[in-house]
């Protein structure tokens, strides 16, 4: 794995192996919450304080966490969409090939993060976040929001026609009813009463 580092907490052990098998770029015996981009943490939680541990989910790289225990010990922890949890005894070829997937599933998610206004929006994974708060959304309500946020402003004949493929005002429910839902869930997740803002005829995002 030419570009990708390994950081590895709680295992010199560990560290050595993987250091002497040289197929990472770098690897490192971890001793702060400091990476490089491109980079997989690797923690073996039997070994490090509990209050340590959950500083590294909140932490925006690939994680492997690593016990000797049963699974239930990580009940405590929010994995998020690129962290694992493996117990020994570790295949070294088994680790190798789930590393590659972690990374490559991180930059491929990575990579669909757009920023709108105040949020992150992830089109591929289809949610919406701010401040630590995570909204799942509709394949729907992505290509409205991506729609009113590359532009100056959308009227609603034109989202009809770009979302729903309608030339015309016939039948404007299904728009409508998108948009109540969508302002609706924005406001019980974050409470933002002005994310989609109508003017002028047009639809804009604040």
């Amino acid at each position: 794995m030419q570009h990708t580092n390994l950081y590895i907490f709680g295992s010199e052990t560990f560290y050595k192996i993987i250091f002497d098998l040289n197929i990472f770029n770098k690897v490192y015996l971890g001793k702060d919450l400091t990476f490089v981009n491109n980079s997989i943490i690797i923690v073996f939680i039997d070994s490090l304080p509990p209050k340590f541990l959950r500083s590294f989910l909140k932490l925006n790289f690939p994680i492997i966490l690593i016990s000797s225990g049963e699974k239930k010990k990580t009940n405590k922890f929010n994995l998020n969409n690129f962290s694992i949890f493996l117990k020994t005894p570790i295949v070294i070829q088994n680790f190798i090939e789930i590393s590659k997937i972690l990374i490559s599933k991180f930059n491929y998610l990575k990579t669909s993060n757009i920023f709108v206004k105040k949020y992150i929006l992830n089109s591929n994974n289809r949610f919406i976040e701010r401040d630590n708060k995570r909204l799942k959304l509709t394949e729907i309500e992505v290509k409205l929001i991506l729609l009113i946020n590359n532009s100056n402003g959308f009227t609603k004949e034109k989202i009809l026609e770009n979302i729903w493929n309608q030339k015309t005002q016939l039948d404007t429910h299904a728009f409508e009813t998108c948009l109540h839902r969508l302002r609706k869930k924005i406001k019980d997740e974050f409470d933002d009463d002005h994310f989609i803002h109508l003017k002028n005829g047009k639809y804009y995002l604040l």
